[in-house]
């Protein structure tokens, strides 16, 4: 699933927010609200088979009157993913419990299961919202949840012009802002979709579910964080595993199983007390073996006793597995690849643009690709498919397409910062990064040349390469994959007036590092190797309206596969990146028919040697280093 990400602040909505830990206004941006409180960390009205599911789990509030300061009715609520349900599977949803910061009236509580950009009713029940949490139970069985979909629900929030003169809403939200926390769906000004909203916390909504059919005592393993994908053997890694009681008691301690390929595994005990529904984190140091050879391995961790009690035969997930490479010789890279999935309507891109100047002024082996959202004018359909699995955002960012451990998502954005800390923060942030992606190991090397032909636009483009064993081994074929991309090219852009506090429309912004074209296949070309090298040649004509000057060629090493899909998202990191651009090319060639211009010797057409200084008009005799001699005209 990838959702549409909205702040609603003055930069995106020209809505405000306040925020105050007292009861009092403050201006921060977003939603409207007029007190913090702390929780009180208690819950009612829920039975002893049932749990709560969400982002909540508790009473507790600590925002109440959040309001969007515009009258109408706003539909509302959090999202769950199928990871977070999974471990609910053949339970039942009964009701929904929600907090509202004042009377709502009558209103209608949904759940809608989530498929790409449609959603499609599962269960909705109206009924009258009082000031505080309220437990509304559907009628009949609930929902079954099934484990594997993705869900939003919440309730329909009615906002009066009387909310709207005196500041203060029905909303209430607890804690930080969560991803997932705190949706809306709606149009907001573009389009109809799913909205995340912050600065109020997680929103007080919980899913009721009946777990009597689950075990007593059940830990679920979610998540497995193994460190970077590539290692040496021998080498000691710490593994975090994500854990989640998934039965109807508190867990006091487990013993947790490692396993690398199908070698003996190893046990750890942990002392972790895990309550109800909870989660926490096992972390523990393994040694990988001494001997392992160069290629893929799995490291798999799986649940082995409960207190002191083998793991029941229901349970459903309690093994997670994550895949790494041993390697023995590396390269150094050549160049940092860092993709930016950018948007024409966002305002937070002109502050990411500007850092990234700075950077491409700064680091040398860093080369950047924008490519554009889809349906925006400087979109290009081949490259719809990396919003598909990267960009859960816009503008976001990865380096080199490669996971970093611990984090959400491949791909990055600092969209809550651009616009309150200054460029060069920004860019000595991202400037760590780009030092780090260098490090990485890689094991194949990519060089670029191009030749241009200025009356026909026709450019040609030599790719060449080596590789170690260690690139077969690892990742099989590998795929080249070429971009044309141009820098200065003006189209519109929306940017923040500082002056007005409104969104603009900017017609003539100059964006750089523009995708225009893949030359090659957009998940790239297999590459046809010979003793450790590689040579690989296309011919592409430009566009009549692109400036020869400002075009730049880039190119990707990656693993070839037939298609890019959430499963081999990992798999697919660039191995190794370089870049060329026209005006460096023929720079390079003219210096190099200066040098062999120096290097030539004329004569006169009757066979006297003349200084090339001191050639005059006419037909003279050229000899060239490497013997050949043909006549040329001076003018």
């Amino acid at each position: 699933m990838r959702l549409t990400t909205i702040v609603m602040t003055a930069l995106m909505a020209g809505l405000t927010l306040f925020v105050s830990a007292q009861p009092r206004k403050v201006a921060v941006g977003g939603l409207h609200t007029t007190q913090n409180m702390k929780g009180v960390n208690r819950v009612q009205g829920i039975s002893e088979n049932q749990q709560l599911l969400g982002y909540i789990q508790t009473d507790s509030i600590t925002v109440r009157g959040a309001a969007f300061g515009k009258a109408g009715t706003y539909t509302v609520g959090a999202i769950l993913t199928s990871k977070m349900l999974a471990p609910y599977a053949g339970c039942h949803v009964v009701g929904i419990r929600l907090a509202a910061a004042l009377d709502l009236g009558r209103t209608r509580t949904f759940i809608y299961s989530i498929d790409g950009s449609t959603l499609t009713p599962v269960i909705e029940q109206k009924q009258r919202i009082y000031e505080g949490w309220n437990n509304v139970f559907f009628n009949g069985n609930g929902y079954e949840i099934q484990g594997n979909e993705e869900l939003f629900f919440g309730f329909d929030y009615v906002e009066t012009s009387e909310m709207v003169d005196a500041e203060l809403g029905g909303l209430c939200g607890y804690g930080e802002d969560t991803d997932g926390g705190f949706y809306a769906y709606g149009d907001f000004g573009k389009g109809l979709g799913l909205y995340q909203l912050s600065n109020i916390g997680s929103l007080c909504v919980q899913l009721i579910v009946d777990v009597s059919s689950l075990p007593m005592k059940d830990l679920d393993l979610m998540s497995l964080d193994a460190g970077f994908k590539y290692k040496q053997a021998g080498e000691n890694i710490d593994v975090m595993v994500s854990c989640m009681n998934a039965g109807r008691q508190a867990v006091h301690g487990y013993q947790l199983g490692c396993q690398v390929d199908d070698l003996q595994p190893r046990f750890f005990s942990l002392s972790d007390s895990v309550g109800v529904g909870r989660s926490t984190y096992a972390i523990f140091s393994y040694s990988l073996p001494q001997q392992m050879e160069v290629g893929m391995h799995h490291i798999s961790v799986f649940v082995s006793k409960v207190e002191g009690q083998d793991m029941p035969e229901n349970s459903k997930n309690d093994t997670v597995t994550a895949s790494f490479a041993i390697y023995q010789n590396m390269m150094s890279r050549s160049k940092v690849y860092m993709e930016i999935y950018t948007d024409q309507t966002s305002p937070y891109v002109p502050y990411l643009n500007t850092a990234i100047q700075q950077l491409v002024n700064t680091y040398s082996q860093l080369t950047v690709v924008n490519v554009h959202r889809p349906a925006t004018p400087l979109a290009i359909d081949e490259a719809a498919y990396l919003h598909q699995f990267y960009a859960y955002t816009w503008p976001t960012f990865t380096f080199n397409r490669s996971y970093f451990p611990g984090e959400a998502y491949i791909a990055y954005d600092m969209n809550d910062y651009l616009p309150v800390i200054p460029s060069d923060m920004t860019a000595a942030i991202l400037g760590d990064m780009i030092l780090q992606e260098s490090a990485m190991p890689t094991f194949a090397s990519l060089s670029l040349q191009l030749s241009h032909q200025e009356d026909t636009h026709q450019l040609t483009i030599d790719a060449t390469g080596e590789l170690l064993p260690e690139a077969e081994a690892i990742y099989g074929d590998l795929a080249l994959t070429l971009m044309i991309t141009e820098n200065k090219v003006k189209n519109r852009q929306a940017e923040y007036n500082q002056i007005t506090g409104r969104t603009v429309t900017n017609q003539n912004y100059v964006h750089n590092q523009v995708l225009h074209r893949y030359v090659t296949s957009p998940i790239g070309d297999v590459v046809q190797t010979a003793d450790g090298k590689f040579h690989a040649q296309y011919t592409v004509n430009l566009d009549d309206a692109w400036k020869p000057e400002d075009v730049n060629v880039v190119g990707i090493l990656t693993k070839y596969v037939e298609s890019v899909t959430e499963d081999n998202l990992l798999d697919v990191d660039v191995i190794d990146c370089n870049s060329v651009s026209i005006a460096q090319a023929s720079a390079i060639q003219a210096v190099g028919i200066q040098e062999q211009e120096t290097q030539a010797i004329f004569y006169s057409l009757d066979g006297k040697q003349m200084p090339a200084m001191q050639l005059k008009r006419g037909i003279v005799l050229k000899r060239m280093p490497d013997g050949t001699v043909r006549k040329v005209a001076i003018k």
